[in-house]
């Protein structure tokens, strides 16, 4: 529903103006990481490829996300103008030399915030020169994954399809949970759920662990907020 733009002052559209140069400048400086990641993924072995795969598949969603974000706030700033008298010029010029400013400051955010892990690629990047790594420990704190499986034989390399990262959990009877991501926030592995089920596999659940430990999830997102 279009905001009510008649209720705007120049105060309020300098504001919309502001924070879609915000989302403007965030959107532009993942792309260009995008682009440069994709350069280093031609330079690196094959076992390196999987992590800078995830990483450009993270960074140019959070990109378009950004832009449509922006998008929308340039289309009720115009909106605004079409409907009202036009704000002074000095307003937008100020609401941009703000932004600039602002991101300027804050702009290494973009890259060294936490984010989750998880891909669909067109083909397994796993393999028997690269395979699927066992009882890695986890991070401190809550992490989610997404179980996919348990299985007391070998598996292929490319069972789990484009499916990453893919890990493995080795249980003592000598049967190997399989799982695939790694997420620090509920509502992130829940969205992957369902992406993971539309790819295949029907029978996937979230797991949820706390200090490498396995928990239910629902104490884990008790947690989340504590340790995130």
């Amino acid at each position: 529903m279009p905001l009510a733009f008649e209720v705007f002052g120049q105060t309020g559209y300098s504001e919309v103006v502001a924070q879609g140069l915000r989302f403007q400048i965030q959107a532009d400086s993942l792309q260009r990481l995008v682009e440069a990641q994709t350069v280093e993924l031609s330079t690196v072995s094959e076992s390196g490829r999987v992590g800078i795969m995830i990483a450009i598949y993270n960074n140019d969603t959070r990109a378009v996300a950004l832009q449509q974000l922006a998008n929308e706030r340039f289309e009720q700033a115009g909106a605004y103008e079409q409907t009202s008298a036009r704000p002074a010029i000095v307003n937008a010029r100020a609401a941009e030399h703000n932004a600039i400013s602002e991101m300027t400051q804050t702009d290494t955010e973009i890259v060294i915030i936490k984010e989750s892990k998880f891909a669909i690629l067109s083909k397994s990047p796993y393999s028997a020169a690269n395979p699927i790594p066992v009882d890695e420990p986890l991070p401190d704190g809550v992490a989610y994954k997404i179980q996919l499986g348990a299985f007391s034989r070998t598996l292929s390399a490319n069972t789990f399809k484009g499916l990453t990262p893919i890990s493995g959990e080795k249980l003592e009877n000598g049967v190997t949970k399989y799982y695939v991501g790694l997420f620090w926030r509920y509502s992130d592995a829940d969205d992957a759920l369902r992406k993971v089920r539309e790819y295949g596999f029907k029978d996937a659940f979230i797991a949820a662990f706390f200090n490498n430990k396995s928990i239910s999830p629902e104490r884990a997102r008790q947690l989340e907020t504590l340790t995130n």
